[in-house]
């Protein structure tokens, strides 16, 4: 670890419906950490880093912070509908950061804090949740989907504000990039088991390859095994000698640790059925034009979308 931790869970277990989603986890996070937190959809990824935030509580298990860590955490899906401006949300509770470093983020982010939140668009509530962490001064900084409804100009913001930023931070995203650029140390999250590397997100996929790899190993040497064991008891046995008890026990077990031997997730494909159309034409769309009130968002616009078109939509948020 490149910093002495100020923050620690030991033996985290937490269940969820009739199983454990995590049992016997060992976490640490420095005080200088840049993690990435990895794990396939469903992995549990946003439930831990509310379990290293303090607002859900586990079935087992010793959680350590060091005094005085402000630990603060940018949720994916921030709830401002109980305020009546956005500046109100940024700056609410007993240790709610001050209005003014609110609207000095916010006039970096560009961003107008006094717009009414029944009215804000997803990315205006998003740049409202980071003036609200960024200028509470968090020691650690949880990010979950940081980047989700900004756009480029205020991504290149963020990752400039978090390469100049002193403390540490754990950050769950889809944006492979953003990972690669700011992430030095990485937590995967895998069938319930977490492990670390001193490696930032640039080296994940080598990283997994080598673990995969060894894992399919370890499970061809049990499977070897299995099949000495199994012809053994095909032989027949005598349950009651004491050695051959010991015997069966392990093949049991062994059995038991083959069968969670999950290999690593697979990759859907899905193929549409094909038809009779003579045009690789998806959608033709002549002069459409769209507005809000008074708010002309499209005029005359004309697009054609054929099969295998690989089209992306940028700009502002707005």
């Amino acid at each position: 670890m490149s910093a002495p931790p100020i923050f620690a869970f030991e033996s985290l277990a937490l269940q969820q419906g009739g199983g454990w989603l995590f049992q016997d986890i060992d976490l640490f996070i420095g005080a200088r950490d840049r993690l990435a937190l990895i794990g396939r959809n469903g992995a549990g990824k946003t439930t831990l880093m509310k379990l290293v935030a303090g607002t859900v509580e586990a079935d087992k298990g010793n959680r350590v912070v060091v005094p005085g860590t402000n630990i603060v955490m940018l949720e994916q899906d921030p709830d401002v509908s109980s305020f009546a401006r956005l500046v109100d949300f940024a700056i609410h509770g007993e240790k709610g950061p001050p209005e003014y470093a609110v609207r000095a983020i916010a006039d970096q982010l560009g961003i107008n804090l006094d717009r009414e939140a029944k009215t804000a668009s997803g990315g205006e509530k998003r740049r409202a949740a980071i003036c609200r962490a960024l200028a509470s001064e968090p020691d650690l900084l949880l990010l979950d989907e940081p980047t989700n409804h900004l756009d480029l100009a205020a991504i290149e913001w963020l990752e400039e504000w978090l390469t100049r930023y002193r403390g540490a931070f754990m950050v769950i995203s889809h944006d492979r990039t953003f990972l690669t650029r700011l992430t030095r140390q990485t937590f995967w999250l895998d069938r319930g088991l977490l492990r670390r590397n001193e490696i930032g997100f640039g080296g994940y996929d080598a990283w997994t390859e080598r673990v995969f790899a060894e894992d399919a190993r370890n499970a061809d040497r049990l499977d070897a095994k299995l099949k000495i064991e199994a012809h053994w008891l095909e032989r027949g046995v005598t349950a009651r000698r004491k050695r051959n008890q010991g015997r069966l026990a392990k093949l049991w077990e062994m059995r038991a640790a083959r069968a969670a031997m999950i290999g690593p997730q697979g990759t859907a494909k899905l193929a549409a059925s094909s038809d009779d159309s003579k045009t690789k034409t998806v959608i033709s769309a002549q002069n459409v034009c769209k507005s809000f009130g008074d708010r002309t968002i499209i005029k005359d616009f004309t697009l054609r979308i054929q099969r295998g078109d690989r089209i992306g939509i940028v700009g502002a948020n707005g």
